[in-house]
């Protein structure tokens, strides 16, 4: 593990996470003050790009690591990496997809191959118990072996569109509600509670938040999954979400480093090219990840992103962006790449090319190698040709169970049973209005726009509050798309607000979600109950000023 170059960063990071998080720093008897919040966000301090020639795997950590354990525990996670056999090490560092709900072939996978973990995917998914079976069986595997530590055993929840568990938990809105919301510890306090649901499921990581800042519609795939565009409200949002996740007995990652937020193309199809300066990176996209790190994030995500001043291929496989993320940014915990699935790394890799590239590069989890027993084959024999140091393998195997160890040790908060999606939902939920008066409905209303589920789920929750739903009355009009407009007397962007802008109407709303949750939120806000406290995370030119 690496030793800090705290000069390299810059001097407001610790500043910035010290109001939410100085008595989290990620360990698990640390207190918890709920009630604090991120005020401002760093910069990083620009820098020279790191040599793709230096060594990717830094050595020895300092007296405690950042993000909680102590350098006792990093000796003894690591003795225990060394003494495993080659096959095991090198199935330590994968996680693998699980995308049928058997959980036979789940227990079978990880005993076989000795996984670090698993990633359940939709498909895998049925129901509640459904999904404690398979959580359930990757445990089992790995205990069918001399193991002391657990599976990893991971979820792709991030609420909007990413939600692997729609349906069996709230379903929360984009995070970019949580960007949107101005009480910060309301937003630690959600993300706790989603935790402590993922955690009763029997997960232990879950590959959010998002600290990508975007760019609005030029980005393709992050748009409203991210907290906003400016780097200091994702920053902060990224740190309340972060606190909250470990607060729920989760562990979270940070994701998609550099950032994604600003490229223009999906590297889920192709290899997308950062076209901006590794200092103007550091400027902006960086500061979301540089405060994270500075408040002991446990885990990073690498992108499937070309940044030429640290190579041709994407940063996930190259040594030079993970020096920078350790010895520029400081951090110590695990370092993952995006899934090996992606376009961009299948349109020039095999799984067993970019298992051993990405493992050689620096990364210490490998995620989703579409074929996973071809990549354990694979590392074991780069390491067997002194390809890949076994001393790297050791290094990442080590962080990895130290990672599992550490989060056997949390005690997840109590589970309190609020509709934490819809609280959120009316928490983020941004009004513009040219009376700001509240309700901003009156007895009866119409609606339109948006799906039928949408319109019935709105329709429901006034009803409940006492408005009746017709063909008359106020006109409340649903957009579901990033760049949908309309024209009503209440217009509602359920996903992305940039169509606001081209939309007329009296009152407008960025909502950022679309679920039932999210709906009965907006009711709430539309009659009165909850006052809309929401700020736009992203420019929205409308003709009002925010309520």
């Amino acid at each position: 593990m690496a030793g800090r170059r705290s000069a390299a960063v810059g001097i407001g990071a610790a500043t910035v996470v010290a109001a939410l998080l100085v008595s989290v720093a990620w360990w698990p008897a640390a207190q918890k003050n709920a009630g604090e919040r991120i005020e401002t966000a760093p910069s990083v301090t620009p820098s020279p790009a790191a040599s793709a020639a230096a060594s990717p795997t830094p050595s020895p950590p300092p007296p405690d690591l950042a993000w909680g354990p102590t350098a006792d525990e990093w000796d003894a996670a690591l003795e225990t990496a060394r003494a495993l056999p080659l096959e095991e090490a090198a199935g330590q560092v994968i996680v693998a997809s699980i995308a049928s709900p058997s959980p036979e072939a789940t227990e079978d996978l990880v005993a076989s191959l000795a996984l670090g973990g698993v990633i359940v995917m939709a498909d895998a998914v049925t129901d509640v118990d459904g999904v404690r079976a398979l959580t359930g069986a990757a445990q089992a595997g790995a205990d069918s072996g001399a193991r002391d530590w657990g599976a990893i055993v991971g979820v792709d929840q991030e609420g909007g569109a990413v939600a692997r568990l729609r349906g069996l938990m709230p379903d929360l809105p984009s995070f970019m509600a949580a960007g949107a919301a101005s009480d910060k510890a309301s937003v630690r306090g959600v993300y706790a509670q989603a935790a402590v649901d993922m955690h009763a499921m029997g997960f232990t990581v879950d590959f959010a938040p998002v600290a990508d800042a975007t760019v609005g519609l030029a980005d393709p795939t992050i748009r409203a999954r991210s907290a906003g565009s400016d780097p200091e409200r994702v920053s902060a949002t990224v740190g309340a979400a972060l606190a909250g996740f470990v607060d729920g007995g989760v562990v979270p990652v940070v994701k998609h480093f550099p950032g994604h937020g600003s490229v223009t193309q999906d590297s889920h199809d192709e290899l997308p090219v950062q076209q901006v300066s590794l200092a103007d990176l550091e400027a902006r996209d960086m500061a979301p990840f540089a405060s994270a790190i500075e408040a002991g994030a446990p885990a990073v995500m690498m992108a499937h992103i070309a940044l030429p001043e640290w190579g041709d291929g994407p940063a996930s496989l190259e040594p030079a962006a993970y020096e920078y993320l350790r010895e520029v940014l400081g951090f110590e915990g695990v370092a993952m790449t995006d899934a090996l699935n992606m376009g961009a790394i299948q349109d020039t890799h095999s799984s067993g090319q970019a298992a051993v590239a990405a493992l050689a590069a620096g990364a210490d989890l490998l995620l989703m190698p579409p074929d996973p027993r071809v990549a354990r084959d694979a590392i074991v024999a780069a390491v067997d040709r002194g390809e890949v140091p076994r001393e790297r393998l050791d290094e990442a195997a080590a962080r990895m169970i130290l990672l599992s160890r550490w989060q056997s040790a949390i005690e997840p908060e109590a589970d309190e049973g609020r509709d934490y999606a819809r609280e959120l939902s009316a928490a983020g939920a941004t009004v513009a209005a040219r009376d700001c008066s509240a309700p901003f409905v009156g007895e009866t209303v119409t609606i339109a726009g948006g799906w039928d589920g949408d319109r019935a789920a709105l329709a429901a929750a006034l009803e409940a509050r006492g408005v009746t739903v017709g063909d008359e009355g106020t006109r409340i009009v649903l957009m579901g798309g990033d760049e949908s407009s309309a024209s009503a007397d209440v217009v509602v962007a359920m996903a992305g607000p940039w169509g606001l802008s081209a939309s007329e109407a009296t009152v407008y709303v960025g909502l950022y979600g679309r679920s039932v949750g999210a709906l009965a939120g907006l009711a709430d806000v539309l009659v009165g109950d909850v006052e809309p406290l929401g700020e736009w995370p992203v420019d929205v030119d409308v003709p009002f000023d925010v309520c």
